[in-house]
């Protein structure tokens, strides 16, 4: 062949490999990139794609054109109503932002994808389970999200479509389940057992364990047992303990990974080993910090802060990793804290202590190993000191702290004087160098929302939904916005926007407060919010004009059996049929009743076409509520008798309790946009389930309307009050 025929050969082969389509280029799958940090994480390490920012978990970021001269502009610029309610509300975790994308995990563990422009819903990976109580959440890499789907399996999803790739169950213990965050590098998924799933809690036999997954596959690689006896320490059928709640920190150079653990239990004790003597000794590895090769599992050094904790004071928050000069010589430290109210710092190589410094309200009755007869109060409680994360800048820790007691006998803590209203917060900053505290900010109430820094600024968040922005050097506020719900969860940070989870609440909702967004600062994310809270100020009427869901035939009316007398459950409220009514919610709600010594007779009426309850002496949020909860339809009515397990729930009927059902008889109907439910039920019906009423009693009460029949959807106002028989 001759050069001009080669020639025209070559053409026409480059011709024709110019016109084979490329490949679109995805993240890479692990094990076909030598590169440990994943795609996503280096690809936008100045988003906030980890759950704590970075590897060495500072929560600072110095991408952010936020600062103390223009903070006064951040608005809200979207918001996002989250479905899932949980026993602690609807959010207890950090968001991921990746590039254009937000990636979030409610309290019921559904997952979503979203626009961090907008706000708008890419997809969503719904699970809806009950008992989850968090802090839970995704971790993003090799285009994949990893959460933990249940409280016993962790599963991969598609970073772009949400579908579930692998699944890997961790736990075959029915009480021992996960609660965490979890992270990813070196193509692993990092995660832990914690001995205790939704409202059972260190039940015995349970111990946490650390795992490192494939990320690939989801296999597990290695396992590190946090209890360092296998029998639990010589009864297995009493004790429990251990795990992780955060996920650990990693230095990239030497490939360690640093955890904090949780507590041994039982706390105090029982009455047969008051005092914790059914687990004697230190109670190895619990309320430690621990260093482990990342890649093995092989424990490097660990050091307890507090051995044979009898107060649930786990030592529970992210290790933060940092390089600072100490008398002229460069060390890396690691911060540890958690709820024993201490902050500590570490030789990173070693484990040496190298400073520990009290924050909050401190007594040193926590070092106790034995309690002493009678009831002892101790600061911190049970929810006290460090519980959500610390952030790190610029040789400055910021603690955000939790101040409420606990009173403890030696095999008990008493429950009936915790009461989250009564809790306090604090900021702390510490000088990293030396545990020197700088300057403390005191809060209305607990300081839940963690902290975290963007350039000169420091912020954290209040259980009552206040958000504040102090200035990172001298702790002056310089910002305060009301979030529209409660909140116990942490912020991610990218550019001008801050996207915060408010969980705690009627309307819990996942927000980006932005510099230049259009609306007002300071305004409410939902405009009937105010709803939430219209109980507050209601009082107790007598019987005037019956508010009534207008005129309904006998065709559209549900009948149960009528009951004696002037009362019938027909979901019709007729003219002196009850003796009291109290008007809620601006006349959305109104109850009516009448009791005599042995039964009460109620109607629940609402501007609604769904559910309506009332719950009876609540003793702490939801906890504890004997509740009636019913719906209607032109065919039908529905009455269930439950029981609030938890704060914010769940409700279970009192029969899947062990209880009974104790509507005796009920009725209602759905008519022109309201719902009315009727039904008796004996005033002291004997079921423990049940709160016993008495005639001239005053009772506190909650309330809820929804605007569907499902129990899965949370309802959209609620309040609280009080009613006399």
């Amino acid at each position: 062949m001759n050069k001009v025929g080669i020639m025209i050969e070559i053409l026409a082969l480059i011709i024709a490999l110019a016109l084979i389509p490329t490949p679109t280029v995805l993240a890479d799958v692990p094990g076909e990139s030598e590169e440990p940090v994943p795609p996503e994480v280096a690809d936008n390490a100045e988003d906030w794609p980890l759950p704590n920012k970075d590897y060495e978990s500072t929560r600072a970021t110095f991408n952010s054109a936020i600062s103390s001269e223009n903070v006064s502009d951040l608005k809200v610029a979207w918001s996002f109503p989250i479905p899932g309610m949980g026993a602690y509300g609807a959010a207890a975790s950090n968001p991921i932002i990746v590039g254009d994308a937000v990636y979030f995990q409610d309290l019921r563990c559904n997952v979503f994808a979203l626009d961090l422009e907008t706000g708008e819903l890419r997809w969503s990976k719904i699970y809806n389970l009950h008992d989850v109580v968090g802090p839970n959440g995704p971790a993003v890499g090799w285009g994949r999200v990893f959460v933990a789907k249940d409280l016993y399996n962790v599963t991969a999803l598609d970073a772009e479509t949400g579908e579930e790739i692998w699944s890997t169950r961790l736990s075959d213990v029915s009480t021992t389940g996960i609660d965490i965050q979890p992270l990813v590098y070196d193509g692993l998924v990092y995660v832990s057992t914690v001995p205790g799933t939704g409202d059972v809690f260190y039940a015995p036999g349970g111990i946490g364990v650390i795992y490192a997954l494939d990320a690939e596959t989801g296999e597990i690689v290695w396992s590190f047992s946090t209890v360092d006896s296998p029998d639990l320490w010589g009864h297995p059928e009493v004790n429990s303990g251990g795990g992780c709640w955060y996920p650990p920190s990693i230095d990239l150079e030497t490939g360690v990974i640093f955890w904090g653990t949780g507590n041994p239990a039982p706390f105090p004790g029982t009455e047969e080993w008051p005092s914790g003597t059914s687990r004697p000794g230190p109670n190895l590895y619990t309320d430690s910090i621990l260093a482990l090769d990342h890649a093995t599992g092989d424990m490097v050094w660990f050091r307890q802060v507090l051995p044979h904790d009898l107060f649930d004071h786990d030592f529970q928050i992210s290790p933060i990793l940092a390089e600072l000069d100490l008398e002229g010589t460069t060390q890396k430290l690691v911060f540890g804290a958690g709820k024993m109210g201490k902050v500590y710092a570490f030789n990173q190589s070693s484990g040496e202590v190298l400073w520990s410094t009290v924050v909050g309200e401190y007594d040193e009755t926590a070092q106790l190993d034995a309690l002493p007869n009678g009831t002892t109060r101790i600061y911190p409680g049970v929810l006290g000191g460090v519980e959500t994360p610390m952030a790190y800048s610029d040789g400055i820790l910021y603690v955000p702290v939790v101040n409420l007691f606990t009173d403890w006998t030696p095999t008990s803590v008493d429950t009936s004087t915790l009461d989250f209203e009564n809790g306090t917060g604090e900021l702390v900053a510490i000088d990293a160098a030396t545990g020197k505290i700088l300057w403390i900010r005191p809060l209305d109430t607990m300081a839940l929302g963690g902290a975290t820094v963007i350039n000169d600024l420091v912020f954290t968040a209040e259980y009552d939904g206040t958000i504040h922005g102090f200035k990172a050097g001298s702790g002056e506020e310089v910002f305060e916005y009301r979030a529209p719900a409660g909140i116990n969860g942490w912020p991610a940070v990218a550019e001008e926007t801050i996207v915060w989870p408010a969980g705690v609440g009627a309307d819990p909702s996942l927000f980006a407060l932005r510099r230049g967004a259009t609306t007002e600062s300071g305004s409410d994310l939902h405009d009937d919010i105010g709803a939430m809270d219209d109980a507050e100020n209601a009082t107790l009427i007598e019987p005037t004009e019956e508010i009534a869901p207008g005129p309904i035939s006998s065709e559209q009316a549900v009948f149960a059996e009528a009951a004696a007398g002037d009362w019938t459950p027909d979901g019709v409220v007729a003219e002196g049929e009850y003796s009291k009514n109290l008007s809620l919610s601006g006349g959305r709600y109104v109850l009516h009743w009448k009791n005599d010594a042995e039964n009460l007779y109620m109607a629940l009426e609402a501007r609604t076409e769904g559910f309506v309850a009332i719950g009876f002496e609540p003793s702490q949020g939801m906890k504890d509520a004997d509740m009636v909860m019913g719906w209607a339809t032109k065919r039908e009515a529905t009455v269930l008798d439950l029981y609030s397990t938890g704060i914010y729930g769940p409700h279970p009927p009192d029969e899947e309790l062990g209880g009974t059902d104790d509507i005796l008889k009920f009725g209602g109907a759905e008519f022109d946009g309201w719902t009315v439910i009727e039904f008796k039920r004996r005033m002291n019906t004997g079921d423990e389930f049940d709160q016993p009423l008495k005639p001239g009693q005053t009772v506190d009460i909650i309330w809820s309307i929804s605007g569907t029949d499902s129990l899965d959807i949370r309802h959209n106002a609620r309040g609280k009050s009080r009613l006399s028989f």
